[in-house]
């Protein structure tokens, strides 16, 4: 057989995952018209690639760690978007480019914060450099995923 009509059945390695994506600002809780500063640090992970995961580290106690879509967080800086626990929206006020209110909790018990929305929509395109809009499902192990999506608590 020569070596033109070899026909080889390996497929190609998969691409190494893009390195986590962070950032780490200063955010202002919002409570009773009185805004206080809280650390919050943003981490996406490209071998999750539909999720963003928020760290907030207050002052006096412990930290607090909210995970949601990507996707979410995006159209937040545009629009009013969430239900639930989980809502985001932009303001005009407080900065160039204005601030995003996120609310955190159900109804009665809920924490407001307010985040810089250049800062957060520059970071919000890295991830998107790191995995495209779309691209996100060939990032998955599917093979690996889909005996858990099915497997007994």
């Amino acid at each position: 057989m020569s070596e033109s009509s070899r026909h080889d059945s390996t497929q190609p390695p998969p691409a190494p995952a893009p390195p986590p994506v962070g950032w780490h600002t200063t955010a202002r809780q919002v409570h009773g018209g009185i805004g206080l500063s809280v650390e919050a640090s943003f981490h996406y992970d490209p071998d999750d690639p539909w999720a963003v995961r928020i760290t907030f580290r207050p002052p006096l106690g412990d930290c607090v760690v909210w995970t949601f879509s990507r996707e979410l967080l995006r159209s937040g800086t545009r629009v009013l978007s969430g239900e639930g626990d989980v809502r985001l929206w932009p303001l005009r006020r407080g900065g160039r480019d204005g601030r995003v209110r996120i609310r955190l909790g159900p109804a009665g018990a809920f924490a407001v914060v307010d985040v810089d929305r250049a800062g957060l929509r520059s970071w919000l395109g890295a991830t998107y450099a790191a995995v495209p809009e779309g691209g996100e499902a060939a990032r998955i192990d599917w093979a690996a995923e889909t005996p858990q999506l099915f497997s007994r608590p």
